[in-house]
């Protein structure tokens, strides 16, 4: 299935589905996601720490450290601050948006279209190091039953 703008030639980020599915896939890497960048939240209840949420759905500790790895180098590589939510938010950003295609591709072996969204995001010399732990990640994600769906994502943009 493929999900096109009638814009252009690349896959759109629309989601017609709950993003606040507490037991979505997505919403648990997400979830890790703007943890890891956030850990502080002030209307979020709890203190959770990023590693304990992947723990919880069976990552094994190598691939707690693909994720903190992958979440590191995206920190550096990116041309601008990564646009993405605080814990609290509802609505996704479109790099979070990014992150999740690209595992829900590369867990169902679209490499190509994963390589694509990131060439359209990440400098061109950061996008075979950061496809490869996307990679990783996305498998360590399957071995512990977290599969994502491949779908277009509704994002809000940073202004």
């Amino acid at each position: 299935m493929h999900f096109r703008s009638h814009h252009s030639s690349r896959p759109e980020l629309i989601d017609d589905h709950q993003a606040d599915t507490s037991d979505a896939p997505e919403r648990t890497v997400l979830s890790a996601v703007r943890t890891w960048l956030r850990p502080a939240c002030e209307t979020a209840r709890g203190s959770v720490h990023w590693r304990d949420i992947l723990s919880n759905v069976g990552l094994r500790p190598d691939g707690i450290e693909h994720f903190d790895l992958l979440m590191r180098s995206l920190m550096h590589v990116s041309y601008r601050p990564l646009d993405m939510r605080c814990r609290c938010a509802s609505e996704l950003g479109k790099d979070e948006a990014v992150i999740l295609q690209t595992i829900a591709l590369l867990q169902k072996t679209h490499s190509g279209a994963a390589l694509r969204m990131l060439s359209e995001w990440l400098p061109a010399p950061a996008v075979s190091g950061v496809l490869k732990l996307l990679r990783w990640f996305a498998i360590d994600l399957l071995d512990a039953g977290v599969e994502l769906d491949v779908q277009a994502r509704r994002v809000t943009y940073m202004h």
